[in-house]
């Protein structure tokens, strides 16, 4: 039998290692003096303790440690190589748009138009929607509610953002329809207004543009949007901002985002 010392030493694992697998029950000592408590462990325990060693290099979970010793290693490993590939894949997104934003800012080209004012029909996201498909189907059937009603959208769609009621840090999607009349106040769950009209900023993209892109943060378009409206002294607010669709026969082929240009 070894004492701790030489099992750490032939196995590579640390003391403090050795002892957490004790206590989780993963890597028992072979035998434990009974007065003076120490730990013995013998040859025959170099294969588990050289899998939890390669899993502790490979920064494989604790948690996931007894499948490793178990039946289940390598469905186990196998869907860690797949977690690393899926975080290599983000890092080297990210390392190329940070190689990217390094070479120089991007710029995209505003126009500045006049908007008219336009009512609109509208329903908010809820906050469990978790798809796209979800939320068309949310959005589809204010077009059919509308329809029926004999007050058919006039245009392409848009969405806008707005504070969540009650709430400092959450937000709420709003899609709206632009339409001819506003529909009944007594509509359940249907919002309402109208665009008011003045002018507006506006930037486009399309959908096949390579776009540089930030995970995690608004489409870049957008931010040189905010930024242009800034520096034109206008009084930003997200709440009237519109991404509205850019349909080519019928079809949305990319995205015209537009800003209300008030000063103060």
């Amino acid at each position: 039998m070894m004492n701790i010392g030489e099992f750490a030493e032939l196995t590579g694992l640390s003391l403090k290692a050795l002892r957490l697998y004790d206590e989780q029950g993963l890597l028992p000592p072979a035998s434990v003096d009974p007065w003076s408590r120490h730990r013995r462990y013998t040859a025959a325990q170099f294969g588990a303790a050289l899998r939890l060693k390669a899993a502790r290099s490979a920064d494989l979970p604790l948690a996931d440690a007894p499948k490793l010793l178990g039946d289940a290693g390598a469905a186990t490993l196998a869907e860690h190589r797949a977690r690393l590939a899926a975080d290599r894949e983000r890092q080297d997104a990210a390392l190329d748009a940070l190689e990217r934003l390094l070479s120089g800012p991007v710029t995209w080209q505003t126009e500045v138009r006049q908007a008219e004012a336009q009512p609109w029909a509208g329903v908010v996201l809820p906050p469990d929607i978790t798809s796209d498909e979800q939320a068309n189907e949310l959005f589809a059937g204010l077009w059919r509610r509308l329809d029926a009603a004999g007050n058919r959208p006039t245009g392409a769609f848009w969405t806008t953002i707005r504070a969540r009621p009650g709430s400092e840090t959450e937000v709420q999607v709003v899609c709206c329809w632009p339409v001819a009349a506003l529909p009944p106040e007594d509509w359940a769950g249907v919002e309402r207004g109208t665009v008011e009209p003045g002018p507006e900023m506006v930037v486009r993209w399309r959908w096949d543009q390579d776009v540089l892109m930030v995970e995690g943060a608004t489409h870049p378009a957008v931010l040189a949007l905010l930024a242009a409206a800034e520096e034109k002294g206008a009084e930003v607010s997200l709440a009237q901002l519109r991404q509205i669709g850019v349909l080519e026969e019928g079809r949305p082929v990319g995205m015209e985002v537009a800003v209300a240009l008030k000063t103060p």
